[in-house]
């Protein structure tokens, strides 16, 4: 078995079957490529590590160098993985095991205190990270409301459909300044996000203290990040989401303590332990996740990798 990078591949086919049977994820070399470049997480670094068998991709895991923020306020880089996976019928020939260490090896030449990884406590792969060192760090509530009463009519009141990425950026930076985590952002970041994550203007609403990053399908409404500066601008842009939403509305990470109470007070289904979780692997004896982030490490669902 071999391991290149994946910047070091001649050939990057062998990445479709592997990644269309693990994430039904239809790998398109030049697409991923393009957002490569623009990914501050990916440009600078090897992308992932692939295992090979001759010429054949057997397993893959993908790498990001991620800035957070700490308790202290500072800017701290830490390793992300992402996309890992093997083929099947090369499970238990230690490709897994392979990758990872190559994977933690690339984070301690880049001096990390930490890997992190997001994944299911209900997956199978949970109890394998754990056997590597990783535990679980933060677990992410969600909330879920069938709406059935649209009697009272939440007009849309300033907010205006459009990404507005100077904009959003001044809510998001003011929203969660006093906040540890993923919360590290500038206009270039944002503007990734829209090509990564395909967000179009009809699928935000912005307003003077908060917005909301949705995505619909025929009868589910996801919110993919709901931010404001105050109660009352989360409980408007709740509502409106409400209003909008054809039979359902879910949002599947709620780090917001603001937000989660919102949603109780309207007759959501909380569930304080969600089916993600984002796990941690100390690369180094200083410092303990907690005593770095304290206990409210934010994300939502656009920072998921």
């Amino acid at each position: 078995m071999n391991v290149l990078t994946y910047r070091e591949l001649e050939s990057k086919d062998g990445l479709l079957p592997l990644l269309d049977h693990a994430f039904n994820w239809i790998f398109d070399e030049r697409q991923f490529n393009d957002f490569a470049r623009v990914d501050p997480r990916l440009k600078n670094g090897p992308i992932g590590f692939c295992a090979l068998e001759g010429s054949r991709i057997i397993g893959y895991v993908g790498v990001m160098d991620i800035a957070t923020r700490t308790l202290e306020g500072t800017t701290e880089r830490v390793g992300g993985l992402y996309g890992v996976t093997t083929l099947p019928g090369f499970t238990r020939r230690g490709v897994f095991t392979t990758l990872m260490a190559a994977a933690h090896e690339y984070f301690k030449q880049k001096d990390y205190r930490f890997s992190l990884l997001g994944t299911s406590p209900t997956l199978i792969a949970h109890d394998l990270y754990e056997k590597l060192g990783y535990k679980d760090a933060v677990e992410y509530p969600s909330a879920y409301k069938v709406v059935r009463d649209k009697s009272s009519n939440t007009g849309l009141g300033g907010l205006v459909s459009t990404f507005d990425p100077q904009r959003m950026l001044s809510i998001y930076r003011k929203a969660t300044k006093t906040r540890t985590g993923l919360v590290i952002r500038d206009i270039a970041y944002l503007k990734m996000l829209r090509k990564v994550e395909g967000i179009k203007p009809k699928q935000c609403l912005v307003g003077g203290e908060g917005y909301v990053i949705f995505k619909e399908d025929k009868s589910t409404m996801w919110v993919r990040e709901l931010i404001a500066t105050n109660k009352k601008e989360t409980e408007r842009l709740v509502a409106v989401t409400e209003q909008r939403a054809k039979a359902v509305v879910y949002n599947r990470a709620v780090m917001d303590e603001k937000l989660l109470e919102t949603y109780r007070s309207r007759g959501y289904l909380v569930q304080e332990k969600g089916y993600s979780v984002m796990m941690c692997k100390p690369l180094k004896a200083e410092g303990s996740f907690k005593q770095v982030y304290g206990d409210k490490f934010f994300l939502t669902r656009l920072d998921s990798f």
